[in-house]
């Protein structure tokens, strides 16, 4: 009798939906909170880390927005097929994917706004 085979095939499961919009939110709330966190360890050198790490939450904000959309044209190609080819579905869940990322990157920016006491 052949002894069983114990090795495991990787399976490659795509998210749900809504999974994909929380990691969205989370991946561009990161971004901006990480890289100012960071980037006032940097301003330390210069003097000013909280002023460095409020500039800096508005500058990463869009950078924020394409990594979590997954940093390639994908998106915007999603957008063009709803628009062109008449596939509202596909395009309502791509500007809701873009809303998502977008709402994640402010949401961190004004975090960082209400921690480091900058005032605008």
């Amino acid at each position: 009798m052949p002894a069983p085979d114990r090795t495991r095939k990787a399976v490659s499961r795509v998210p749900s939906y809504s999974a994909q919009l929380v990691l969205t939110f989370c991946l561009a709330l990161g971004i901006v909170l990480g890289g100012s966190l960071f980037a006032a360890l940097g301003g330390l050198v210069g003097g000013y880390p909280s002023r460095t790490m409020w500039r800096l939450a508005g500058e990463l904000k869009p950078w924020a927005v394409v990594a979590a959309l997954g940093g390639d044209i994908a998106t915007f190609w999603h957008l063009e097929q709803g628009v062109l080819r008449g596939q509202f579905l596909d395009l309502g869940r791509q500007v809701l994917l873009l809303a998502v990322a977008f709402a994640g990157a402010q949401l961190g920016a004004y975090l960082i706004l209400a921690a480091s006491g900058v005032r605008r």
